[in-house]
């Protein structure tokens, strides 16, 4: 039995698997499906992991526990390199599959539109959980004179 990673698949319809699985015998890949129709070895290296919080070291107190996690998309060749920046031409080498992005000119102009609309718009929408606090309390404060004065028995 070999040494156990975790690793996280990115399926197509955006859901994601989290399983530990063995790495290969020469240790630069990880075993999840090693022969048949659904070959599927990604290969690991250096920075293509990442350092996921996983719990409290004393259940609620104390630092992090962090865990190496590994991601790769489904059937791709390789993990994702956390070290640069993974490019649409990155993406289809792993994939097969071309995804762009949005225009940079077009996400610019629909935030500064969103902005617009919300100007001298009031930013709290609402009673403030003070104002509740405060009446909390004087009615609480009321039924103690009430019940004190006897009126209340």
């Amino acid at each position: 039995m070999g040494k156990k990673v975790k690793i996280a698949v990115f399926d197509k319809d955006q859901t994601v698997k989290l399983e530990k699985h063995e790495l290969s015998k020469s240790g630069n890949k990880i075993d999840i499906v090693s022969g048949g129709e659904g070959y599927f070895m990604p290969e690991i290296g250096p920075t293509k992991f990442l350092y996921w919080p996983t719990r409290k070291r004393f259940l609620f107190f104390g630092a992090w526990v962090y865990e190496r996690i590994y991601f790769a998309l489904k059937k791709g060749s390789s993990c994702i390199d956390f070290a640069k920046k993974l490019t649409a031409l990155d993406l289809e080498k792993t994939t097969g599959a071309i995804v762009y992005g949005p225009d940079e000119e077009a996400l610019k102009e629909s935030n500064a539109n969103l902005l617009a609309t919300k100007i001298g718009k009031d930013a709290s929408d609402g009673i403030p959980w003070q104002t509740w606090a405060i009446l909390f309390s004087s009615v609480l404060n009321l039924l103690f004179m009430l019940n004190m004065s006897g009126v209340l028995r």
